[in-house]
């Protein structure tokens, strides 16, 4: 019965590491056109993870049945090195799984970056754009306020002209009025601190 058990345990990782070989053969093969989907990422770390636990299962069934055994630490070493020889497997794929992930991770990362340096770029050009028309708006303000004062000052010369001449004729009636006047001035205001 031990042996039909192991024969098949046996079977079931081969048939594990078969599926697992025939994954990093696709793998291979779709990282030279495209990275694996995400369903089949999934399926592989599931399939990893089934992998895993089968091991560990196996190795507490092979303990469980050493220690029915009279050589219980031949039984237990003999476990243990089928335990590492699997598990040396397991990790390889393991490490070859997270090495495809890492990579999509890192091409994803690498067109957000992208995606936001381009956005930014864009989002620059808009602003220098919309500064440009901006200054030459400004100019246009300005060279069209110049013109505009340039065709006024013909008449605000003639208004500041006239406003001189009034000043003048207000200036001579106040001398005139001043002389007219035949009433002596008023007395000054007393001295503060004199009276006393």
């Amino acid at each position: 019965m031990n042996k039909i058990y192991l024969l098949l345990v046996w079977s079931f990782f081969s048939a594990v590491q078969i599926n697992s070989l025939a994954w990093a053969e696709d793998e291979t093969q779709t990282t030279m056109t495209s990275p694996p989907s995400e369903e089949q990422r999934n399926q592989e770390r599931a399939s990893l993870s089934a992998r895993r636990l089968a091991m560990e299962d196996q190795y507490k069934q092979d303990m469980k049945i050493c220690y029915q055994q009279f050589n219980v630490t031949s039984c237990r070493l003999e476990a243990r090195d089928r335990r590492i020889a699997v598990n040396n497997e397991l990790r390889k794929d393991e490490l070859r799984f997270n090495a495809i992930e890492r990579k999509i991770r890192a091409e994803e990362s690498l067109r957000s970056v992208a995606e936001k340096n381009s956005e930014a770029q864009r989002k620059e050009q808009e602003a220098q754009r919309g500064s440009a028309i901006a200054a030459a708006k400004e100019r246009a303000d300005n060279h069209t306020r110049k013109q505009i004062d340039h065709a006024n000052q013909g008449t605000k010369r003639s208004e500041f002209e006239q406003k001189q001449r009034e000043a003048a004729e207000h200036r001579a009636d106040l001398e005139k009025k001043l002389r007219e006047r035949t009433k002596p001035p008023a007395a000054p205001l007393p001295i503060p601190g004199a009276a006393k």
